[in-house]
């Protein structure tokens, strides 16, 4: 299953999709005329930061792809002398969550990417707090257009056609919209 998005205006368009909140993509640009496919069906990683004694630790990435919940937290390595920032993936509470918790004192980010690419970061403040990302079969995309950025259309056909087009309504010159076929 793949988004095709389509530009049909004079202007590069950047395209942004998300499954819910997370961000599927965001794309550089796309040329007057041009088309691009964007596949939903990736696998995501995630890593965890954070900054302990003026020292950051960012944990290895993990792969995930549809709910899941990650736990950060600090363990302590006695026998060491030192302490080691570690981020555990456990099922999601939520069938249609992403949901993200910390058990340490410093704030952690998390960064959520996709084939290397950084897409999006959730900051947990406090500890025990869990934050959460939508990640339901709803999509939204929204571009933006010689700096105008578009109203953001919604669907959940994930075989979907958009395309960006001038808006011939009643409104201005210069306005565009999104159409789906």
């Amino acid at each position: 299953m793949s988004f095709t998005l389509v530009n049909s205006t004079a202007y590069v368009a950047q395209f942004v999709l998300k499954r819910g909140d997370l961000i599927v993509t965001r794309l550089a640009g796309i040329a007057p005329g041009g088309r691009v496919i964007v596949p939903v069906e990736n696998q995501y990683q995630v890593t965890a930061s954070t900054v302990i004694d003026d020292n950051t630790y960012i944990t290895a990435p993990t792969s995930f792809s549809g709910a899941a919940a990650f736990l950060a937290e600090v363990l302590q390595l006695a026998s060491q002398g030192t302490y080691e920032f570690t981020m555990v993936q456990s099922p999601s509470t939520a069938p249609d969550q992403l949901q993200f918790q910390k058990t340490c004192i410093s704030p952690v980010t998390f960064s959520v990417s996709r084939d290397g690419k950084p897409l999006q970061e959730v900051v947990v403040q406090n500890s025990f707090e869990m934050v959460s990302l939508n990640i339901g079969d709803t999509y939204n995309v929204y571009a933006v257009i010689n700096g105008v950025t578009t109203d953001t259309l919604a669907t959940s056909n994930q075989n979907a056609t958009i395309s960006a087009v001038a808006d011939d309504s009643s409104l201005e010159s210069g306005y565009f919209t999104l159409v789906i076929s």
